[in-house]
């Protein structure tokens, strides 16, 4: 049933006659992604102007939210908001299609009738035949009244339709979230979406960014640092996540980007993609990258939706070598050349370099005791630049004939991971616990069903033998020399603080100090 304009007081209808309404006529879409929402808010847009220029009024302006949720009160909708605010004395009509194109709540609805109300506008929703109008003179029309009751009741309809596209849209999810299907969404770099034999969609390798993360994992567990990684990923041409995403997602992503994102790799990125379990193929669930989980199947395992991108072992060398750096983060962009050498043979702490501009153009280069958090700089000791390179020479000849070595990460044998991956799987269950995310109709069951499985798993894992994950070093067939003639500056000084090589040096004395361990194989190699 459709309510009409409200009646026309005989002393208006000239001064309307004289005044053309104004009309803003608009649309809202939640999603442009698939095919509808692609063409949704051009129909919407139609409708409203059709009608508008049928009642031969004036179109003043128009506006269009897109993917935008109903959820958002009219006040806050990017394009809409503004002719609420600020533009309001610009229109006197505001036209829709349909209620659930303006509101899904009965709530916004009942407060823009009444802002209309106060500032007397015309609202009217095309398609479902409800016009108000409280322009002056008209407000208490009986026909008023009953558009109000006919849009409040649409409004409300809108709004359960609402929640029961939400309960779908959950139900969907949290059955979703226990499969190897992909629920939707930009895929974990080095993998693509593609149709899963069955139904629905799944991941796959990406042929270029696949190698691009296994390229991440090799440098890393040569020794290299994120710096050096998310380097070398530039001089190799691969696309940062961003780019990749921006080139590869399609054209609803890239319409998001008014510009391409910068394809700079950065050391965060590297850490984020290494870290990440996504990379062993595992599935996760979250809405941001800090709180992604890994997704479990009903016994409470986690679910592999792809191939992997790391064996095993290497994903746990991965790890092991990321622990590792994460203790002592040493600067390398922009570094001084030996920053982490030479040494305060006063206090202990690392010298950083100064370089004095004399008026001639000539440049002096010295290495400097620094004030740091809670000590002052050891006055005095400050040393010449030549002096810390002779110093420098001197060690590398010492070090000369030094077998090279790599760590290599030997993983664990028997169910030594798999019961890592037990473990992890209940503290991630529990926290997910305290999170209140089993807060649903049958959740704490599905809790309990699924912490008991995983205990029955860990007691059975724990029962079989295990031999730990180890380091080893391994003898790459390269002496000492032969690295650092192959070598460009920063790698040279990776290479002594690899070996934790350090200067100790004084204006007065030089000298320089390695570990025991490392001296007892310089005295047996180099003798």
């Amino acid at each position: 049933m459709s309510a009409g304009l409200g009646g026309r007081g005989p002393a208006m209808g000239s001064m309307t006659a004289l005044a053309p309404v104004r009309a803003v006529v608009g649309s809202r879409v939640s999603d442009t992604h698939g095919d509808e929402g692609k063409v949704s808010h051009l129909v919407q847009a139609e409708s409203a102007a059709r009608h508008a220029l049928s009642k031969e009024w004036e179109i003043v302006g128009s506006f269009e939210d897109l993917d935008v949720s109903a959820e958002v009160t009219p006040w806050n909708r990017p394009d809409l908001g503004p002719w609420l605010t600020e533009r309001q004395g610009e229109w006197d009509a505001l036209v829709w299609a349909k209620v659930d194109r303006a509101f899904r709540s009965a709530k916004d609805c009942a407060d823009v009738a009444h802002w209309a109300e106060e500032n007397h506008k015309v609202l009217v929703f095309t398609d479902d035949g409800i016009t108000l109008d409280y322009r002056e003179g008209r407000e208490s029309s009986f026909g008023n009244e009953l558009a109000k009751v006919f849009l409040m009741l649409a409004s409300i309809f809108a709004e359960m339709e609402l929640k029961r596209i939400k309960a779908r849209v959950t139900a969907a999810h949290r059955h979703l979230r226990k499969t190897d299907r992909w629920a939707g969404g930009q895929p974990p770099y080095g993998y693509r979406i593609v149709d899963r034999p069955g139904g629905g969609r799944t991941l796959e390798p990406d042929p270029v960014t696949s190698e691009a993360v296994r390229y991440m994992g090799r440098l890393l567990l040569e020794g290299q640092s994120q710096w050096m990684i998310a380097t070398a990923l530039e001089a190799a041409g691969f696309d940062t996540p961003a780019t990749h995403a921006y080139k590869n997602q399609g054209e609803s992503y890239s319409s998001k980007r008014k510009t391409p994102p910068s394809n700079h790799w950065n050391p965060s990125s590297v850490g984020k993609i290494l870290r990440s379990p996504a990379t062993v193929g595992l599935k996760l669930t979250g809405r941001s990258v800090k709180a992604r989980t890994i997704a479990r199947d009903a016994k409470g395992l986690p679910i592999r939706m792809a191939e992997p991108l790391f064996t095993e072992g290497e994903w746990a060398a991965v790890q092991a070598a990321m622990d590792e750096r994460s203790v002592t983060k040493e600067r390398s962009n922009g570094a001084s050349p030996w920053l982490g050498v030479p040494h305060c043979d006063r206090c202990g702490d690392r010298f950083y370099r100064q370089l004095n501009f004399a008026k001639n153009g000539k440049v002096y280069e010295y290495y400097r005791c620094a004030k740091t958090a809670g000590k002052p700089a050891c006055k005095g000791q400050s040393i010449k630049g030549e002096r810390v390179t002779a110093a420098i020479a001197a060690l590398v000849e010492r070090l000369a004939g030094l077998a090279m070595t790599v760590r290599r990460f030997i993983p664990g044998e028997d169910h030594t991971e798999q019961l890592n991956h037990v473990t992890q799987a209940m503290r991630d269950l529990r926290e997910e616990k305290r999170r209140g995310l089993f807060d649903y109709p049958g959740g704490d069951d599905e809790y309990s069903e699924a912490l008991e499985t995983l205990v029955d798993e860990r007691r059975r894992l724990a029962a079989l033998p295990q031999r730990p994950s180890a380091w080893v070093e391994v003898e790459t067939g390269q002496t000492f020399a032969d690295a650092w003639t192959q070598a460009d500056q920063e790698h040279r000084r990776q290479l002594l603080l690899g070996l934790k090589a350090r200067l100790y040096m004084a204006p007065a004395v030089e000298g320089w100090y390695l570990p025991a361990e490392l001296e007892a194989r310089v005295r047996q190699q180099c003798a």
